[in-house]
């Protein structure tokens, strides 16, 4: 295990001494409650005073507890610790249960060890959650070092814009490289472990609060994924409800969807049923060559009336007859099927050589 240098007339060096020591607590809820673990260092004396479950304790396990806090402690480097005594004291109770002393190596003080706290006694109240955070950003931000920086790049990216966004890229690239690295090296398996061991902790503490906390830390992040994703998410468009002010109907014309007049391909897939003679003819870029008359769309009982000299619009308007009609450019032959106007069926040929 890594030795861990404590001077505990350090604000910070205290403060960490107490989140460590309750954390080892926390392995041992059976037997005392470690969030009520009291501190007191005076006069190179080192107190702590436990807060047992059930009186009388367990004595195997009360001794197992303090031969482990014992060597734990022994194998932290405590600055200015000579002796430490552990009180186990049962609830409400002033006089204590149980009580073990040892020495520990006497560490002096040196002046590498700058104590930010210096009086005799040092019992300090854990600082309000976001202080640290907030006295980070505070100092970041007014520190003569970003002031100094900020003229600088100012400077550069007046005199050479292109050096700027160089640097930029280069700096970019290198965080991102110490990034992916230290993802690649972060002992992760070990973090798991460890959060895995806390939340155990937890509800070993408090089942009901634990599991009352995961249930609202639950609901707050199905909320805000919810919100990423409506946020992140493009606007809905529903085209029935906009206004016709708002789109020009024209475009909705056959002759804005297919190409130019003439027989080809797209126009072919261009023409649909019900369209009229007009239409197709405007198309295709002019009128066809009737062919004849297609039995399958017709009326049987008129099909005596058909003459061959008949006019094109007398057949396609027809009520009772379906028509034929070809168009040919070329290699390429299309045939249209028209009754009453109304076109009910098409194909297309195309002659190869």
């Amino acid at each position: 295990m890594k030795t861990v240098r404590l001077n505990l007339e350090d604000r910070q060096s205290w403060q960490k001494f107490q989140h460590v020591l309750t954390s080892f607590a926390s392995d041992y809820i059976d037997l005392v409650a470690a969030e009520q673990t009291a501190f007191k260092f005076e006069q190179q004396n080192l107190s702590l005073a436990f807060t047992l479950i059930a009186v009388p304790p367990d004595q195997e396990r009360a001794n197992y507890f303090t031969r482990n806090l014992e060597s734990f402690l022994k194998r932290l480097q405590l600055v200015g610790v000579r002796q430490i005594e552990l009180d186990f004291f049962a609830i409400g109770e002033s006089v204590p249960t149980l009580n073990h002393k040892f020495e520990v190596t006497f560490i002096p003080p040196t002046p590498d060890d700058s104590a930010i706290a210096s009086p005799s006694t040092v019992q300090l109240a854990p600082a309000a959650k976001g202080g640290g955070l907030f006295r980070a950003l505070r100092s970041a931000l007014t520190s003569p070092e970003l002031a100094q920086n900020l003229r600088s790049t100012g400077k550069l990216a007046a005199r050479d814009p292109k050096r700027l966004l160089i640097g930029a890229k280069d700096a970019i690239v290198l965080k991102g490289s110490e990034a992916l690295a230290w993802v690649d090296t972060f002992p992760w398996e070990t973090w798991f472990q460890a959060k895995l061991e806390w939340q155990k902790r937890r509800h070993k503490r408090n089942l009901v609060k634990a599991i009352i906390e995961d249930v609202i830390f639950g609901l707050f992040l199905i909320a805000a994924l919810w919100l990423a994703t409506d946020f992140l998410s493009g606007p809905t468009l529903n085209l029935a409800q906009i206004p016709a002010q708002h789109y020009d109907s024209r475009f909705a014309n056959p002759k804005y969807r297919c190409g130019n007049p003439g027989i080809s391909m797209k126009n072919y897939v261009c023409l649909t049923h019900g369209m009229s003679y007009a239409q197709v003819t405007s198309i295709l870029g002019g009128d066809g060559k009737p062919l004849g008359i297609s039995r399958p769309f017709s009326n049987s009982t008129v099909l005596a009336s058909w003459q061959k000299g008949d006019d094109v619009q007398n057949l396609v308007n027809n009520q009772n007859l379906a028509v034929v009609i070809s168009w040919q450019s070329g290699d390429v032959s299309m045939n249209a099927t028209f009754r009453n106007d109304k076109l009910v069926a098409k194909a297309i040929n195309k002659y190869s050589s």
